[in-house]
């Protein structure tokens, strides 16, 4: 069964006629015969009675011609999709963000992309681990992901998008809060206010604290950026971030360490094409990261 057939078959049903539906189709009357009888053959039916120069639906092909009428309107509809995905007339992306980067990074792209394309539908996930997000995008519910590098799974493909210094958190009232930077080791007898246990900082914490040659002292953890801030700048500890994950606090450091810093990409599957939409994100959200002002 071809598609051409089943436009014929509603073109001789509307017409009455096969020759005046060749003429509507621009086609030979001999060639539309051929194909309607082909499918008449296929389906084990006849579709239309011949009376004479006119043609009448049978039963069976009332019940086609109805089913096919809604299976072109599907697909007239899906092609009208596909052409509104394609020229970021519709669509949809789904992106899943980690917390500090959604609110460093992200807000200036969403307000651009909003702007520009408002058809387009913007799904947003937020999580803690880079991890869980790389099985996400590779199990098709994610079309992008921002997570720290590098990523693990062969099935993804990705561009690094910026690599941002650690800082340290410290209240108002610290030692070193006028230094213009310090050593990680300084701040090895300190009490640390940090995420839980199953969050990437809480990872990366450790992981810098670990290269520098001593285990951090947690004493207050927490799953909110913002209940972490608010700890440190009551004098409950110091803490370690990102510099987007730590942006807004009062009192950032950079850390003077050799690798304390963390790197961002941003993962797509590697054997499927982007969408328009998506492929559009990226580069929008890969154009922020890189026009982000170094700190001075």
């Amino acid at each position: 069964m071809e598609l051409h057939q089943l436009r014929y078959v509603l073109a001789v049903a509307r017409a009455g006629s096969f020759s005046r539906a060749a003429e509507d189709l621009f086609l030979a009357q001999p060639s539309l015969s051929v194909q309607i009888r082909k499918l008449e053959k296929e389906l084990g039916v006849a579709l239309f009675d011949r009376l004479g120069r006119r043609v009448v639906l049978t039963a069976a092909g009332e019940e086609f011609v109805a089913h096919v009428q809604q299976a072109l309107a599907h697909l007239d509809r899906a092609r009208a999709g596909a052409a509104a995905v394609r020229s970021l007339q519709g669509g949809r992306v789904s992106i899943g963000v980690l917390p500090s980067v959604g609110a460093g990074l992200l807000p200036g792209v969403l307000a651009d992309f909003r702007r520009e394309y408002p058809d387009v539908e913007i799904r947003l996930t937020e999580h803690n681990v880079s991890a869980e997000f790389e099985r996400m995008v590779e199990d098709g519910r994610l079309d992008l992901a921002v997570i720290r590098a590098p990523w693990a799974r062969p099935g993804l493909a990705g561009r690094s998008i910026v690599r941002e210094p650690i800082v340290a958190l410290l209240p108002p009232d610290h030692p070193l809060a006028d230094r213009s930077d310090i050593a990680l080791v300084e701040l090895k007898s300190e009490k640390f206010v940090a995420m839980q246990r199953d969050y990437g900082l809480r990872e990366l914490l450790e992981l810098v604290c670990n290269r520098a040659g001593f285990e951090p002292t947690v004493t207050v953890e927490t799953t909110q950026l913002s209940v972490l801030q608010g700890m440190v700048s009551s004098g409950l500890g110091v803490s370690l971030l990102p510099e987007l994950a730590g942006a807004g606090y009062p009192v950032t450091i950079p850390i003077d360490d050799e690798g304390a810093a963390r790197e961002l990409g941003i993962v797509h599957r590697a054997r499927t094409p982007l969408s328009p939409p998506a492929a559009l994100f990226l580069e929008l959200l890969a154009g922020a990261a890189a026009d982000r002002p170094a700190r001075g």
